[in-house]
């Protein structure tokens, strides 16, 4: 019986072995990006971060470290580019891009810490939670379309608009970019069409988001309404299939033409059809490849989590190893929601909620309670106190590494600028214009407003930085006295309503298509990274605007945060004593 059983058993492992030989065949390229120079790359740029957050340290101004860093990338690659020539400065960006260029694609999965840690937030009542909401969203709405018909209107004024609308249409017809990151790296695209073998393990080498599976959609903003979202390349393409078998009617022998086929002689035949002679079918170990290559990314995480997270988090009680792989597997299951669903459901909110869920039953089987969990999920530890070597810290979990990757994402903002600089300098003031004054507008009339319909001062500072993407608005809440729980609520919340929505808004106000520039400084100005990274992957010029527009917003504000006298007059518009 045994023998039996075990001769059964052969042909399958033979088979299995046979398809992993072929996954790591197709893959090992990209796999060794993947794990090895993407991490390498990412840890270097925590280290410049680091490294200024020190140098920041030594004066009193509360700046990040991350968006300094982002202005010094981009003004050292205008320097270079002007000292060494493009062609060397492209080598060198094609370097940066391994980790910066991954972590834009797969900046989203960096904000969902923010919603999972939204349960130890203080409690608010009802009255005051409609309150907040109805300022938000009125709020938004409002400045929005004052910030776009601000920035049409220097457009039509100084006369850029049909300049910049003839740009984007010579863009959309023979679209050529200069730096890998929008490149989309022609060569690794035909490579990717084997399967979707990078997130963020195999996916990091993965250079164009749209061509990922159906579970492992990319982070970052993917637009409903692309073509190659909805219909995804069929992953095992380079799996070969046996030659067709030959027409034995049209082979010759090699000792030259038969003796009567003399073609001023032989009279014509009728022409006959060619029988169709399909390809034999994969094999058993092709299909097997085929299904590993395409689902390569959750299979990963999923053995990640069960043979590593679970043993470790309820044998030594360390939960990073557990909650990370699960945060991941929430999010590629909220990427496979149907394109027309998530405009109303976005992967980061469905993710969030997932991974709370997730994080409370795994807590509730060890005993522990919910809070408990996102105590774990979230030690505060990121990797500035890592790097600090401080003692008596916790080590970091899921969320910690999370948020630590972000501030790269930041970092890597620089590239799409450095990209479209010379449209950045022809449009600076159709840029600036609108986000200063949107600006001045949030730091002094969001909390005068609050304060007036009845919303308690911490949380009316709070609403100075909505616009802000998250690496700014937390310094600058700080620095007001703001509560920073709901900070990161409203901040993120204002990137999904752009990505959700923001198109629609625009089209609304009747904002052409083509003015990439409106697009772009109202998406980063009202709805910060959430949007940009949406921009990266359907309109990168308008992503570049979106980039300058926000790192202006966010340095104007931490500035004026870090200010005494003006922090005291914003703070007597709360109601602060």
């Amino acid at each position: 019986m045994g023998e039996a059983y075990g001769f059964r058993l052969q042909p399958i492992l033979d088979d299995l072995g046979s398809a992993l030989l072929l996954v790591a065949k197709l893959s090992w390229q990209r796999t060794l990006k993947a794990w090895l120079y993407t991490p390498i790359g990412v840890v270097l740029i925590m280290l410049a971060c680091f490294g200024v957050n020190q140098l920041i340290g030594l004066s009193s101004v509360g700046f990040p470290a991350s968006v300094a860093c982002m202005i010094v990338l981009f003004f050292a690659l205008v320097a270079l580019d002007f000292v060494l020539g493009e062609k060397r400065t492209r080598a060198l960006i094609k370097l940066i891009d391994i980790p910066a260029g991954w972590s834009l694609r797969f900046m989203s999965i960096f904000f969902t810490p923010s919603f999972v840690l939204l349960p130890l937030s203080p409690s608010i009542s009802g009255k005051e939670i409609g309150l907040i909401v109805a300022v938000f969203l009125i709020g938004y709405f409002v400045i929005f379309s004052a910030t776009a018909y601000l920035a049409r209107g220097l457009q039509l004024l100084l006369g850029t608009s049909k300049r910049a609308m003839t740009e984007r249409a010579e863009e959309m017809g023979h679209e050529l970019d200069e730096i890998p990151i929008s490149e989309r790296h022609r060569q690794e695209s035909k490579d990717s069409q084997t399967a979707s073998t990078s997130t963020l393990g195999p996916r990091l080498a993965s250079t164009q988001p749209e061509q990922s599976t159906s579970l492992n959609t990319p982070i970052g903003g993917a637009d409903e309404h692309d073509p190659e979202l909805e219909n995804p390349p069929e992953p095992a393409a380079d799996i070969a299939a046996p030659l067709r078998a030959q027409d034995p009617s049209t082979i010759r022998g090699t000792g030259g033409p038969p003796a009567h086929d003399d073609i001023h002689t032989r009279e014509p035949s009728p022409p006959r059809a060619q029988p169709r002679q399909d390809p034999p079918p994969l094999t058993r170990a092709q299909r097997w490849a085929t299904f590993i290559n395409k689902y390569l990314d959750t299979l990963t995480y999923l053995t990640l989590m069960i043979f590593v997270g679970i043993p470790v988090y309820y044998g030594a009680g360390y939960a990073m190893p557990l909650h990370l792989p699960l945060n991941v597997l929430m999010y590629f299951s909220a990427m496979a929601i149907p394109p027309k669903y998530k405009r109303f459901l976005h992967p980061v909110l469905v993710s969030s909620g997932f991974t709370i869920l997730g994080v409370w039953v795994l807590a509730l089987i060890k005993g522990n309670s919910l809070f408990d969990g996102l105590h774990d999920y979230s030690t505060k530890t990121k990797y500035l106190q890592l790097f600090d070597g401080k003692h008596g810290i916790r080590a970091p979990g899921g969320g910690d590494i999370f948020s630590s990757i972000l501030d790269v994402s930041i970092v890597a903002l620089a590239l799409p600028m450095f990209q479209y600089r010379k449209e950045l300098m022809r449009h600076f003031i159709s840029i600036t214009f609108p986000t200063l004054s949107l600006g001045a507008v949030s730091l002094f009339l969001y909390p005068l407003v609050s304060h007036a319909v009845g919303i308690a001062p911490t949380r009316a500072l709070s609403f100075s930085s909505r616009s802000l993407t998250l690496a700014l608005a937390m310094p600058a809440t700080a620095n007001l006295g703001g509560d920073l729980n709901l900070e990161a609520v409203v901040a993120i919340m204002s990137g999904v309503m752009g990505a959700l929505i923001g198109n629609t808004l625009l089209k609304w106000l009747r904002i052409p298509e083509d003015d990439y520039v409106t697009r772009g400084v109202t998406l980063g100005a009202n709805s910060s990274a959430i949007a940009t990274a949406m921009l990266l992957v359907t309109d990168p010029r308008a992503a570049a605007l979106s980039c300058l527009s926000m790192s202006l917003l966010g340095t104007m504000m931490v500035a004026l945060t870090s200010v005494p006298p003006l922090v005291k007059i914003v703070a007597g518009l709360a109601g602060v004593n």
